[in-house]
């Protein structure tokens, strides 16, 4: 098995099979002349290589699309049914768009009255804000967030590097991405608006994760990505299937990706499920909201004499190792002192990679666990060695960083270079 090493490169630098990413015949059969998956020239650079389908419809886009007078690709996720078919996004309340800077009084009215906007994400660069401010939506909240961090560095028309390293594995894009999901999780008492400049690429990222964990399956998230060439937008399918081979290559899956890379947690995921979905047999129930753990009743405090608390002694997991020098973390103990005995510095290519399923932290001293190591084939480089001391024994931690910046803390024996 070869060994992907996440770097800037070219969409079709080589021919890379992608298994498992082809419909079903079953799909491919309610199609009248349905696109085939599978070994194909591509239109960018002419070499062979594997892409999912496009199965998306001109008529599709009358489903979803706003029609206002000066945006030309704002479209309501509400209607995407989940795989199961049991569940649907509400209408009214996730808008995609491109840029809001033309907007005039009847398309305001139309956010404000019709769809209760009140929170607009604007996912371009601040240069591309400052250039072509959004028109203001009365009693809508306005938040940044670049998804390309402080500079553009491309205009937007989508390429094999720009999904790998912009939108997929970039910094600015995975904390950016983070920090937009968080945000829809939370009430806000109306709709929310995000966009970027034409609506397809960022955006389309954007929609991308939103319905993958609100639990649409493969076929139609890609279906609703190229629906934007039906708005006079550039959109390729060869674009959208890197991005998928990308992510199934280093995490398995988008749903392990979104787990680790973006760091989205179970209780998020669940109140994203929770706000957006109702029912698809006509009574519209709302998707059962996650259960919050019971907290204890408050001990009443009489006005005129003021409880004062008294200090708690801090309390942090315990650290401690098992027969195979796993770190287990016990809750409500003082932690366990981790006493580092030597450092030094490695300068190694990136030809190591890590067991799967095993312990990994965010720093030296082994207090903040980052769970188990994924089942990739990513390659790390080695940067430090540390030794430390654990109840009297002695163990040797690498902290290892792959091409895009991330790094972690790891035993040493389950770092290898097969």
């Amino acid at each position: 098995m070869k060994h992907l090493m996440i770097k800037s490169l070219s969409l079709f630098g080589a021919a890379i099979a992608l298994a498992g990413v082809g419909v079903t015949p079953g799909i491919a059969a309610t199609t009248a002349q349905p696109p085939v998956a599978g070994q194909v020239k591509s239109a960018d650079t002419g070499k062979a290589t594997t892409l999912l389908v496009d199965g998306s419809k001109k008529e599709d886009l009358a489903k979803t699309l706003v029609v206002l007078h000066n945006t030309k690709n704002t479209r309501d996720l509400g209607g995407y049914q989940t795989a199961d078919g049991k569940w649907q996004i509400r209408h009214y309340q996730l808008l995609r768009s491109d840029n809001l800077n033309k907007l005039d009084s009847d398309d305001v009215k139309t956010f404000t009255d019709k769809y209760r906007v009140k929170s607009v994400v604007d996912l371009r660069t601040p240069g591309q804000v400052k250039s072509a401010p959004d028109v203001a939506i009365p009693g809508a909240k306005e938040t940044y967030i670049s998804i390309l961090g402080p500079h553009a560095y491309t205009d937007g028309g989508g390429d094999g590097d720009f999904y790998n390293q912009r939108l997929t594995f970039g910094y600015p894009a995975i904390t950016g991405y983070r920090q937009f999901l968080n945000m829809l999780a939370v009430n806000n008492g109306g709709s929310t608006l995000y966009h970027c400049s034409s609506g397809k690429d960022r955006t389309g990222i954007a929609t991308v994760l939103i319905m993958a964990i609100l639990g649409m399956d493969k076929q139609t998230i890609v279906n609703d990505f190229m629906l934007s060439q039906y708005t006079g937008r550039t959109v390729k399918i060869e674009w959208i299937s890197q991005y998928y081979r990308d992510i199934e290559k280093n995490y398995g899956s988008l749903q392990n990706y979104i787990d680790t890379a973006l760091a989205i947690s179970p209780t998020v995921q669940a109140k994203l499920r929770a706000k957006y979905l109702v029912s698809t047999d006509g009574k519209q129930t709302p998707y059962p909201a996650p259960s919050e753990p019971a907290q204890p009743n408050p001990t009443p405090t009489l006005p005129s004499q003021p409880e004062t608390p008294k200090p708690q002694p801090e309390t942090k997991p315990e650290v401690v190792t098992n027969g195979d020098g796993d770190q287990v973390t016990k809750p409500k103990k003082k932690a366990k002192q981790v006493k580092i005995l030597k450092t030094k510095k490695l300068h190694t290519k990136r030809v190591y990679r890590v067991k799967a399923h095993k312990p990994w932290f965010k720093d030296a001293k082994l207090k903040h666990a980052k769970g188990k190591t994924p089942k990739t084939a990513k390659k790390w480089r080695l940067v430090k060695s540390e030794k430390v001391k654990i109840k009297h024994k002695t163990y040797t931690y690498y902290q290892i960083k792959d091409a895009s910046g991330h790094t972690a803390w790891i035993l040493n024996k389950y770092v290898t270079k097969k």
